[in-house]
C-alpha cells in the first residue's frame, strides 16, 4: 500500500509542477518561444510519467493547435513515438503474481529483456508449446493512477483554454479519454477485442489484402498481462523502405481503406490506435496485413454511424446553413460560435470530403498532394484559432484519429487511388 501511495505522491507532485513551470512561462511572456518552452516541459513531463499521463498527453497531442503554435506542436508530438523501458516494471515479478505455477510452467524461453515499450507497458518474447509467443506486460499502479492523472491535466487544459480567451467545456472529453484509458488497462479487454476482430476479419471476403491479426492466449492472460501469438512481418516503414512496385504499394492501401469502412460503417467496431507501426506487412504466399494493438478498440452505435453518414452527404449536397445545422445537432459545432467560425469548418469538412466527391471522371486522388495537405492544415490552424467555445468533438476524437492514422499511411505508400468504391460502399452500407 505504501509503495503505491509513494507512486502516487510523486505523479501528482510533477503534474503540480508541471502547471506551475508553464504558468510561469505564460505569465512572464506571452510569444511563440515561450509557447515553446511551455510545449517541452510538457512533453519531458508526461513522457517521464509514462502510464495514464504520458498516454492522455499522446490523445491530447492531437488536438493542442489552439494552444501552441506549430513549433510548439512538433515537440508534443514526439509524445506519440516515445517508448521507454522502465526499471520499475519487473516482468518475472508481474508473471509470478498474476499467473498460477501451472500457468508459469507453460512459458518457456522468456527473454526477460523487453523488444517494446510504450505509455502503457512492455513486449516481451517467449515461447508456449514450441511456438513463439509475446507477453505485454503492464506497468506497475496504472489503474490507481488514472484519475488523478486525468484531473490534473483537465485543470491544466482548462487553464490553458482561458489563458487563449476561450471558454470551452472540457468534461465530456475528459470522460472520453477516461474511459478508454480504464478500457486499456485491463488486458483481459484486449484479448476480447482480438477474439472478436478474428471471426469479423475470417468472415469477410477482402478484396485486395487479407487482413489478420494475432490471436490471444486467453489461459495465459489476465488484466495485467496479455500473451498472444507472435506474428511475423515488416513494420509498415520496413516494408515502404523496400521500395515495393506500385502495383503492391496500391494492394496495401486498398486493403487499409476496405479495412476502416468496414470496421466503422458495417461492423462499428475500430481499432482507434493510428500508429503506423500498428500494421505488418507480409509478403508469403501472398500479400497480406497484420493488425496490432487493439486495446484502444471503441464500439460506435447504429444510430451514431447513421448521423454521421447523414453528416457525410450534408456535406456533399446542401447548403452552408444546413451543413452547420447537422454538425451542431452531431455535437462537433457550439452554436454560439461566429459566423467566420463557421463558414471556415463548412470549408474545412468540404476540402476533407472533397477526394470523395470530385472525382466523377474516375481521377485519382494523390495522397501526396503536398497542396491539399497544406491547405487542410491551413484551414484547421485557422478554424481552430476562430473557435471560442466548440472543444474537441469527444464523440469522433478516436475515431478520427483512427482516420488521420490511415491518410498519414496512405500518404506514405505514395498512391493515387479513385476513391468512388469507398464512398459507394459508405452510402450502401447496412448499418445495423
Amino acid at each position: 500500500m505504501g509503495s503505491i501511495f509513494n507512486s502516487q505522491f510523486k505523479r501528482t507532485f510533477e503534474l503540480a509542477k508541471m502547471a506551475t513551470k508553464i504558468g510561469l512561462k505564460e505569465l512572464s511572456s506571452g510569444d511563440i518561444q515561450s509557447r515553446i518552452e511551455q510545449a517541452k516541459i510538457l512533453t519531458e513531463t508526461l513522457g517521464n510519467l509514462r502510464g495514464a499521463a504520458m498516454k492522455a498527453g499522446q490523445l491530447l497531442s492531437l488536438d493542442l493547435d489552439d494552444y501552441f503554435p506549430p513549433e510548439a506542436i512538433q515537440i508534443l508530438s514526439q509524445l506519440q513515438n516515445q517508448a521507454f523501458e522502465s526499471p520499475e516494471l519487473d516482468l518475472a515479478q508481474v508473471l509470478k503474481a498474476e499467473l498460477t505455477q501451472d500457468q508459469l510452467r507453460l512459458l518457456q524461453n522468456i527473454n526477460y529483456r523487453p523488444f517494446a515499450a510504450a505509455s502503457m507497458g512492455q513486449v516481451y518474447k517467449a515461447s508456449v508449446s514450441g511456438n513463439p509467443v509475446v507477453i505485454k506486460a503492464q506497468y506497475p499502479h496504472l489503474e490507481q493512477s488514472i484519475e488523478n492523472d486525468i484531473k490534473a491535466l483537465k485543470r491544466l487544459m482548462s487553464t490553458l483554454c482561458l489563458l487563449t480567451g476561450r471558454s470551452m467545456n472540457l468534461e465530456h472529453l475528459f470522460v472520453e479519454i477516461e474511459e478508454v484509458l480504464r478500457q486499456e488497462v485491463n488486458y483481459l479487454n484486449e484479448a476480447q477485442a482480438l477474439s472478436n476482430f478474428t471471426e469479423l476479419f475470417d468472415s469477410h471476403a477482402w478484396k485486395y489484402a487479407r487482413i489478420r491479426t494475432p490471436k490471444p492466449l486467453h489461459h495465459l492472460s489476465t488484466n495485467k498481462v496479455l500473451c498472444l501469438t507472435y506474428e511475423q512481418g515488416l513494420t509498415l516503414k520496413e516494408w515502404i523502405d523496400t521500395r515495393p512496385p506500385v502495383e503492391k504499394r496500391e494492394i496495401i492501401a486498398k486493403a487499409l481503406l476496405e479495412l476502416y469502412v468496414m470496421e466503422f460503417f458495417v461492423w462499428g467496431f475500430v481499432q482507434t490506435d493510428p500508429n503506423p507501426g500498428n500494421f505488418l506487412i507480409r509478403q508469403a504466399p501472398e500479400l497480406e496485413v497484420v493488425a496490432l494493438d487493439f486495446g484502444a478498440s471503441r464500439r460506435y452505435p447504429p444510430e451514431f454511424r447513421k448521423n454521421y453518414v447523414e453528416l457525410l452527404h450534408s456535406i456533399r449536397s446542401t447548403s452552408p446553413e444546413k451543413i452547420v445545422q447537422t454538425a451542431v445537432e452531431f455535437g462537433l459545432l457550439d452554436s454560439r460560435e461566429s459566423e467566420d467560425a463557421k463558414m471556415v469548418f463548412v470549408e474545412l469538412l468540404k476540402l476533407g470530403m472533397s477526394p470523395f466527391f470530385q472525382n466523377a471522371n474516375g481521377q485519382k486522388f494523390d495522397f501526396k498532394n503536398d497542396k491539399f495537405a497544406k491547405e487542410n492544415a491551413r484551414l484547421s490552424r485557422q478554424l481552430v484559432q476562430s473557435l471560442k467555445y466548440s472543444p474537441p468533438p469527444h464523440k469522433l476524437i478516436f475515431l478520427h484519429r483512427k482516420l488521420g492514422g490511415m491518410f498519414a499511411a496512405l500518404r506514405k505508400l505514395e498512391v493515387e487511388l479513385d476513391l468512388r468504391e469507398y464512398w459507394d460502399q459508405i452510402e450502401t452500407a447496412d448499418i445495423n
